[in-house]
């Protein structure tokens, strides 16, 4: 009787022991706002990469990329600026010729989880890019994709690389 006692008073302890030595949960704290991320900054093109679509043999889209940030930025390249209340305006640059539309209003398709940015200058229609990261306020790079459609079919993408200004 006496040796069970001891038994389970040293089960009872170590299980103390177990409890009291697990480390504590650590918290990441508030979620960063992209919104916050992507406004009241400049954005200038820094890199651009050319997927070519329609090559047959590619396992994955990366495969047929190619930099041609040569040929799209010569002197001064654009510039992108957003803020908080929706709207943007492009600076005229190198690599702006992408653009058809230089100012207007922008939105997250989705506000907690964003993969697309839709631009909207009030009379062409809406123009959405695929976002290829987040872009929280500690990040540094704003990577879009923008395809390229000729006839009906998206011929070419090319991944622009926008840094923080």
């Amino acid at each position: 009787m006496k040796k069970t006692i001891q038994i389970a008073a040293l089960s009872i302890l170590l299980c103390g022991a177990m409890i009291g030595c697990r480390p504590e949960k650590k918290t990441l704290g508030p979620k960063p706002s992209q919104t916050e991320g992507i406004s009241n900054t400049g954005w200038i093109l820094s890199r651009v990469d050319q997927i070519d679509v329609n090559v047959q043999l590619a396992f994955v889209e990366s495969d047929t990329l190619l930099n041609v940030t040569e040929t799209f930025i010569e002197g001064t390249p654009m510039e992108f600026g957003f803020t908080k209340d929706g709207s943007y305006t492009i600076t005229s640059g190198s690599g702006s010729q992408l653009f058809k539309i230089n100012a207007g209003s922008w939105k997250f398709d989705n506000a907690d989880y964003p993969s697309k940015i839709i631009f909207d200058d009030g009379t062409a229609g809406a123009n959405t890019l695929s976002m290829m990261r987040p872009v929280r306020p500690q990040d540094n790079y704003l990577v879009l994709k923008y395809n390229k459609i000729c006839g009906g079919k998206r011929t070419v993408s090319y991944h622009l690389t926008f840094s923080r200004k």
